[in-house]
């Protein structure tokens, strides 16, 4: 099923387009397009948390082979990083963000261009040791930045180092794939009930949404992993509703 744009709407005196899910049940909406055209259609503070795994930008490679200088290139990347972590404080109550030690100063630059600073970083220990080039340490964590616009983290007994084990192989096909527990912790320490991810990929954060009873809305700009997030989350959906039959 293809998107289509509806007739625009009117919001806060500005013009927007109201994009047709891609996929909808009772408790997910997954949306086929560009993220800064979906989120202004969203109503502010609609949700109560964003959880995503967006692109980690310019030179981040784990190889480091790019640019010898390529701070113009970050700098234009923070850009694109303010625009939509704008939108998400529009309308969320928090956001996790993934990103790497590489991409860590676009994500600094980018809220403060916005003018809302990263309150903490998980580190998130992989239980693996992944590719790392042929000069430096190979690395087994990920990082993931949160930002507090009034949730916060409601168990401060937790930690800010934690293990979620992965591997190299790739489950569903998409080469930033993240573990499903991950995704699940984010929303769980923020208490949120509703979740969006503005960079699905293959639904990860939707399966984790829908296994925890969570309403989720999706976007997803490639059409292959749009497709691809759809029939997992419909999947984990039968899986809850047989579940919940059986019991």
């Amino acid at each position: 099923v293809c998107c289509h744009s509806d007739h625009p709407r009117e919001r806060g005196g500005e013009e927007a387009v109201s994009i047709r899910p891609y996929y909808q049940s009772d408790r997910v909406t997954l949306y086929h397009g560009d993220c800064l055209s979906v989120l202004p259609t969203l109503d502010a503070g609609s949700v109560d948390a964003v959880v995503t795994d967006p692109p980690y930008g310019i030179n981040t490679k784990s190889d480091g082979m790019g640019k010898l200088n390529p701070w113009a290139d970050l700098c234009n990347s923070a850009m694109w990083y303010a625009a939509w972590i704008r939108e998400s404080r529009r309308v969320a109550g928090a956001l996790w963000s993934c990103l790497n030690w590489r991409s860590l100063v676009t994500f600094q630059k980018a809220a403060c261009d916005v003018g809302w600073p990263i309150e903490s970083l998980l580190v998130w220990h992989k239980d693996w040791i992944g590719p790392g080039g042929t000069r430096g340490l190979r690395p087994s964590y990920e990082l993931v930045a949160f930002w507090s616009n009034g949730r916060t983290i409601v168990d401060r007994g937790l930690s800010d180092v934690q293990t979620f084990k992965w591997c190299g192989h790739k489950p569903n096909g998409h080469p930033a794939e993240k573990p499903v527990g991950l995704m699940q912790f984010c929303a769980d320490a923020v208490q949120a009930s509703v979740v969006l991810d503005p960079f699905t990929g293959s639904g990860t954060t939707g399966v984790a949404c829908v296994k925890t009873g969570r309403r989720f809305i999706g976007i997803e700009i490639d059409e292959h992993y749009c497709e691809i997030a759809a029939k997992r989350i419909q999947k984990a959906e039968a899986e809850v509703a047989e579940r919940l039959v059986t019991a």
